[in-house]
C-alpha cells in the first residue's frame, strides 16, 4: 500500500534538489534535457526553482496529515500536475524541443503522479 507519507517525503526531497539546482547550477538540467542556455533560460529556471520550493516546503509539513478533505485535494492536485508534467515532457521530447534527459524527469513524475493518484482514489469514499 502506498503511503501518503512516503510519497509527500519523497515529493519534498525531489523538489528540494530540484530547487537547489535550479537556483546554484542551473546548467546541470540544461545539459540533461539537451536544451539551449541563455539569459532567458535561466530566468525561468530560477523562477521555476520557487515553484519546487514550494511543493518541497508544502509536501514536507504536509507529510503527517491525516486523511481529510484537504488532504484528498492536495494528493489530487499533485496528481494532475505531475501526469500534466510527464505528458508536456513526453510531448516536448517527441517534438524535437528536449533531448533524451526529459525521460528521468517524465518516469519521475508519472511515478509521483500514480502514487498520489492511487491515494487519492483509495480514501476517496472514506470519511
Amino acid at each position: 500500500m502506498i503511503k501518503f507519507k512516503v510519497t509527500s517525503t519523497i515529493t519534498a526531497v525531489i523538489a528540494f534538489t530540484l530547487c537547489l539546482v535550479l537556483i546554484l547550477i542551473p546548467e546541470v538540467l540544461f545539459m540533461l534535457f539537451h536544451i539551449d542556455e541563455n539569459s532567458s533560460a535561466i530566468f525561468m529556471a530560477r523562477r521555476a526553482a520557487m515553484l519546487f520550493l514550494g511543493i518541497s516546503v508544502f509536501s514536507w509539513f504536509g507529510r503527517n496529515a491525516k486523511h481529510s478533505e484537504s488532504r484528498q485535494a492536495i494528493c489530487l492536485s499533485l496528481s494532475i500536475s505531475m501526469f500534466a508534467l510527464a505528458f508536456l515532457g513526453s510531448a516536448e521530447y517527441l517534438r524535437g524541443y528536449a533531448g533524451i534527459g526529459i525521460l528521468l524527469a517524465v518516469i519521475t513524475e508519472a511515478t509521483l503522479a500514480y502514487m498520489y493518484f492511487k491515494i487519492w482514489f483509495r480514501c476517496k469514499n472514506t470519511e
